[in-house]
């Protein structure tokens, strides 16, 4: 009975953080626009807040779609609506993750940005996924192989091409590289800042500045690095999956990467801020 239950029982985790996520990321989606309006802030940071506000919520609006989908264990809105919904999550996830970086990398060396140049960063995500990726998605992804069209979510079938297993492997690569390489000087700089300002570093501006930057690390390694590792391991090991026990894990691993909406609610808390 085992074999019966562990599907189940990873149909109901990944139930549970879909919820938390929708509920989560809603809350502090709405209270961070709130305080954004009472405030008018101009800051760069506030650039990449706004855009990770947006970012969330198209994410968010998604949810509720394939919520529907493991709890009916059907898909009933259509082969157009199932792509969108599939294309979207990993949409999120990279351009969260670049707009991540940009933060880390104006706190850790600490740079004057003019807001055009902000603006230009983020505009360049912005339009890189707008306008090259969603439409090359939608146009090429789950179309090699038949899907019934009460299934949705099960393009797993195309990860096994050459094209794209190179493609996946390169994601890794550039992900788990850029986060390795951050993580490392993050915490040469906050050390450095420990030794220079010790015992009273709490009270110098620059430590905790560091220290709030480390948190979006930290949401990298938690949230994206994860997913990136289980991918690898999902890749090589795709063929011995008969239950789709591997389909659903790779599943719940995507589902932990929009845990990362819940962002805003650490923003709110000045976490992050």
């Amino acid at each position: 009975s085992l074999g019966h239950n562990t599907p189940k029982r990873l149909h109901t985790i990944l139930i549970a953080l879909y919820i938390i996520n929708l509920a989560g990321g809603t809350l502090g989606i709405i209270m961070m626009s709130h305080q954004l309006f009472q405030r008018q802030s101009r800051s760069v940071i506030t650039i990449f807040i706004i855009s990770l506000l947006v970012l969330h919520t198209f994410m968010l609006l998604s949810i509720p779609f394939r919520l529907s989908y493991y709890i009916l264990r059907e898909w009933k809105f259509g082969r157009f609506a199932c792509k969108l919904a599939s294309i979207i999550i990993y949409i999120h996830m990279y351009a969260t993750f670049a707009f991540y970086v940009g933060i880390i990398i104006i706190r850790l060396f600490q740079l004057e940005f003019r807001r055009c140049y902000t603006t230009a960063w983020v505009g360049a995500v912005w339009l890189v996924g707008a306008l090259v990726v969603t439409p090359l998605l939608l146009s090429y992804y789950g179309t090699s192989k038949m899907y019934q069209s009460s299934e949705c979510f099960q393009f797993h079938r195309e990860i096994q091409e050459a094209h794209m297993v190179i493609i996946n492997y390169c994601l890794v690569g550039i992900l788990v590289t850029v986060c390795a390489v951050l993580t490392v000087v993050q915490l040469l700089v906050i050390y450095r800042l420990a030794v220079k300002y010790w015992p009273d570093i709490n009270s110098h501006v620059e430590f905790r500045a560091q220290a709030k930057s480390f948190f979006f690390i930290l949401v990298t390694l938690v949230c994206f690095m994860p997913h990136h590792v289980f991918r690898v391991y999902y890749i090589q090991n795709y063929h011995l999956d008969k239950d789709y026990k591997l389909l659903l894990y790779n599943e719940i691993f995507l589902a932990l990467t929009t845990m990362c909406c819940l962002d805003m609610l650490c923003f709110l808390t000045g976490i992050a801020h």
